[in-house]
């Protein structure tokens, strides 16, 4: 059975000691962010949420192949923004006092996300290379755009159970 990266490290990077073992750390993060997401893609019952969760998937995806080029090359790769799909108000609507389910999901997705940009803001401070700090942030920024997104599901869904 693999460790939890995450609650192994607790958002500290005290054990890492080269550019390796931070981007080795990093990509077990993002595989384990990966799995979680594609398993509860699998078992929501909502559209938007399975939506949402294959959309965080896909991100996750694609950060273990900018780490992998990252490792390899040493140079940031190039990268192919994408914006997240506009399901709010499907999502929303998918929130009932009968189906807390999903929403329990996201507030544990928040914090994994929370996790994951504190982490990757650590790694930025502690190298020294102008490149690797700029690769370092541009991950930390990626992770951010994760929290305010699923923030924003969240706000969403508890508005709408608040008026019902």
């Amino acid at each position: 059975m693999s460790k939890d990266r995450m609650i192994e490290f607790e958002g500290s990077i005290d054990n890492i000691a080269t550019l390796e073992d931070a981007v080795n750390t990093a990509l077990t993060i993002e595989q384990q962010g990966h799995k979680f997401y594609l398993d509860k893609a699998g078992t929501s019952t909502g559209i938007a949420a399975k939506d949402l969760f294959n959309y965080l998937a896909a991100e996750e995806g694609r950060h273990i192949e900018y780490l992998n080029d990252f490792l390899k090359t040493g140079h940031l790769s190039i990268l192919n923004e994408s914006a997240p799909p506009d399901f709010t108000q499907s999502f929303t609507n998918e929130f009932t006092e009968e189906k807390p389910g999903e929403l329990d999901v996201l507030m544990n997705a928040l914090r994994f996300e929370q996790k994951n940009e504190n982490f990757y803001k650590e790694l930025a401070a502690w190298t020294h290379n102008p490149e690797q700090n700029e690769f370092f942030d541009m991950m930390a920024s990626f992770e951010h755009g994760h929290v305010e997104l699923i923030d924003g599901f969240i706000d969403a869904a508890s508005q709408f159970r608040m008026e019902t």
